[in-house]
């Protein structure tokens, strides 16, 4: 780890990259048998293919309303707007230097109201439909943090008012404080709230912070834990979180942050990350150490969750392969693959955890409850053609 001087070097972030919780309300006995009468799960039932050359493409966004989709190449960045046939109707590639692009990184997009928002290495700015320029927001506190390429962190909603708003992730909290501070923990926001309308040059402050760790958080325990990042989706009017490595999953309202409800999230396993001494920073402990679980998505459809993640591996578990063997790495992963859980009312609705092999990465899922996915071109017999991304759905498995 790097010092706290060291921290405001950006970071590339790859892609190739609680246990006790309070509750809002618990389960109705209706909810329970509505749970038991069906089971769930993931299938691929459709592929976007794409002619371009390049070695990362992400759906960004889908317009539920006519299909049209927001597509985006991180580096150099670039953005298309598609039709639903997937005919470009417009292209965004600019210097990164120009004060109208989109910024040195293409983290990701949303529609936004009428227009476009774009999410740049620490900017968010607004195009119409055709990018032309309208307008540019930084936020107004110092980057620090990674550059989260590849994730879903920019969302649109409507206040009850009717006006468009945006919720954004940079990669760290507002705040000048270094992970390995108590203040940091107590003082944390859990993402930003943005609001363009009350911007009107550059640097005006609009970027809000939403969202702190609840009283009885296991982060604010005293100890230190690295890479703490907030997974999240946004639906309507309800914000769904958790951290990477938690296990409790809340429901807050838009744009308050109010907590409506929160539920132990079900997992067959999951192993914690019980953070490291206070002032430890850089120091690694001694002695082989358990593999923790990870949260990498948290998706919301109609009354189902989809939590994407991984287990973690004990020492014990992690002794029976050789260290010294080329293919360590290898055995260790295929030991804590990526699995998957579907959630109705608190409770697991899906028996196969399995995700398909053709997938790797499982990107944003439209207002249609359609996750995009980034191929695993290690399932393949040989190089594809195109750039492909899956379709994923949820289905019932009776």
């Amino acid at each position: 780890m790097k010092t706290k001087h060291a921290l405001k070097i950006k970071v590339v972030l790859a892609l190739l990259i609680p246990f006790v919780t309070f509750s809002c309300g618990g389960s109705s006995a209706e909810d329970k048998s509505e749970n038991s009468a069906s089971n769930y799960k993931l299938e691929v039932f459709d592929s976007l293919q794409f002619d371009i050359l390049t070695s990362k493409l992400t759906v960004a966004d889908v317009d539920p309303e006519n299909g049209d989709m927001l597509v985006l190449q991180p580096s150099p960045p670039k953005y298309w707007l598609f039709d639903k046939e997937l005919n470009v109707k417009a292209t965004l590639e600019r210097p990164k230097d120009d004060p109208e692009g989109p910024g040195e990184h293409g983290l990701s997009a949303t529609f936004f109201g009428e227009g476009i928002a774009t999410l740049g290495w620490f900017k968010v700015t607004i195009y119409d439909r055709e990018f032309n320029f309208e307008k540019a927001m930084i936020p107004n506190y110092p980057a620090m943090g990674l550059i989260m390429s590849g994730y879903k962190n920019i969302y649109d909603f409507r206040t009850p008012e009717g006006e468009h708003q945006l919720i954004t992730y940079y990669g760290q909290p507002q705040t000048n404080l270094a992970p390995l501070s108590v203040d940091y923990y107590k003082k944390m926001n859990i993402v930003d709230l943005v609001k363009p309308s009350e911007s009107e040059n550059l640097r005006d402050s609009v970027f809000y912070p939403f969202g702190k760790l609840t009283p009885d958080s296991r982060y604010l325990s005293g100890k230190y834990f690295p890479f703490l990042m907030p997974v999240y989706d946004v639906k309507g009017d309800k914000f769904y979180n958790t951290f990477n490595s938690d296990t409790t999953l809340y429901v807050r309202s838009l744009p308050d942050a109010d907590i409506l409800n929160s539920y132990t999230i079900p997992f067959d396993k999951f192993i914690l990350m019980e953070g490291a001494k206070m002032g430890s920073i850089g120091q690694r402990p001694s002695g082989p150490q358990d593999t923790p679980g990870q949260i990498q998505s948290v998706f919301h459809h109609d009354k189902l969750d989809v939590i994407i993640y991984t287990s973690g591996l004990k020492v014990s578990e992690k002794a029976a392969f050789d260290r010294t063997s080329s293919n360590y790495r290898q055995q260790v992963e295929r030991a804590n693959p990526k699995k998957y859980i579907i959630i109705r009312n608190g409770e697991r609705v899906n028996k196969d955890l399995t995700i398909d092999k053709r997938v790797y990465y499982m990107e944003y899922m439209d207002d249609n409850g359609i996750i995009y996915a980034m191929q695993d071109s290690r399932a393949l017999d040989k190089e594809p053609e195109k750039y492909t991304i899956y379709k994923l759905r949820i289905v019932e498995d009776n």
